[in-house]
Formats: C-alpha cells, sequence, structure tokens
C-alpha cells in the first residue's frame, strides 16, 4: 500500500474542515455556526483555514491513498491558541468559555497539535506516528523543541498512542460545568506533552 504526504493546498480548506469537526466531536460546528449569516460553521472554518497566516491550511500534513484524504495532522505554535479580542466581541459567553479551557491550558513555547485523526481502516498501521514525525519536523523547522496536545480522557486510544510515542500528562482539565461537553459524555481533557528530543515514533 502507497501512501503519499502532502502539505494542505488551498482546495482541500473545506475537507481540512470537515476533519477538524469530526475529529473534535462536532466542536467548530458549535463554536461557529450561525456567526456569520448564511454562512455554514463548516465552511467559516475553511475560509478562516484559507485566510489565516497561522490558523491554516498550510500548517496541515496530509495522508493520501489513492489520492483520498485518510488521515492529517493540523499543528501550529501554541501563541496561536490565544483568544483575540476579535473572538471576543463575536463568540456568545459560552463558547468564550468552551475556548477558553484549551487557551488557558497549554505548554508555552510549543508546537501544539490542533488534530490528528486517522481513517478508522487505516488505523495500527503507523500511520498516526508518521503524521506526528510530520508535526514535529514543523515544530524544529519553527524552533519549537517541545510538542503539546489537548485529548478528551475517554479517547483510551489516542491517549496509549501518545504515551507510547513519548508523551505524558501535565494536567487533567474537568470539562463537566459546561453543557458541550457533557452532551457528548467527555468529562475531562488532558494537557499532553513531549520533547522532541524524547519523541518515541
Amino acid at each position: 500500500m502507497t501512501i503519499k504526504f502532502i502539505t494542505g493546498q488551498l482546495q482541500d480548506c473545506d475537507e481540512i474542515a470537515e476533519w477538524i469537526n469530526s475529529v473534535g466531536h462536532g466542536h467548530i460546528e458549535y463554536l461557529l455556526d450561525s456567526l456569520v449569516p448564511d454562512l455554514f460553521a463548516l465552511r467559516h472554518l475553511a475560509l478562516v483555514l484559507a485566510e489565516d497566516p497561522n490558523y491554516s491550511y498550510k500548517n496541515v500534513d496530509l495522508a493520501l491513498y489513492e489520492e483520498d484524504v485518510i488521515g492529517l495532522v493540523f499543528s501550529y505554535h501554541s501563541a496561536s491558541n490565544q483568544l483575540t479580542a476579535e473572538m471576543k466581541s463575536i463568540l456568545s459567553a459560552d463558547r468564550i468559555q468552551w475556548m477558553r479551557y484549551f487557551s488557558e491550558n497549554q505548554i508555552e513555547n510549543s508546537w501544539y497539535i490542533n488534530t490528528l485523526g486517522v481513517k478508522t481502516k487505516f488505523r495500527r498501521q503507523g500511520l498516526a506516528k508518521r503524521l506526528m514525525d510530520y508535526a514535529s519536523k514543523r515544530a524544529l523547522q519553527n524552533n519549537a523543541h517541545c510538542l503539546s496536545l489537548h485529548v478528551y480522557e475517554n479517547n483510551v486510544e489516542a491517549i496509549n498512542l501518545y504515551e507510547s510515542c513519548g508523551f505524558t500528562i501535565e494536567k487533567k482539565i474537568d470539562l463537566t460545568a459546561h453543557s458541550f461537553f457533557v452532551s457528548r459524555n467527555l468529562s475531562a481533557n488532558y494537557l499532553m506533552k513531549c520533547e522532541i528530543s524524547k519523541l518515541r515514533i
């Protein structure tokens, strides 16, 4: 089986948006839906990916099999994970609180893995680790020597993967005060990190 790895392209923004939303349990639809009249949440995100220099399709690495996307990793500097004044001006209080769970719990000066996903039938073949390797190379190119990420406590398969790569849990974040997480049976989140020099892939 030949798998090709490429950097995201402008024409990939819609598909990247779908992946980010799916891996995140529908959080993009929750955060962005109805913010702009007649613009659906995923389309809104696709436009952000096309135009934002940090939250950009250019920070996405795609795994392709027979030209179909079977996995991706979306990563960028943790400094980009801040709540901006613009976000605060357009988001409702509950959406701002959702973002604070992540923006206020992060590893400073790290390379943040926003999304790592692999289609079910392609899992357990080392593809996630290969995508992680792409993220680590991006980190080093940007003078970051540590990777970080958030993962839901009930995602045992992902946690096992990250720990096998050398990640350690730095903090457990209680999510039970927010309706988004409660409605999806997501009670806690882990902040994890790994020094790139200790990464096992």
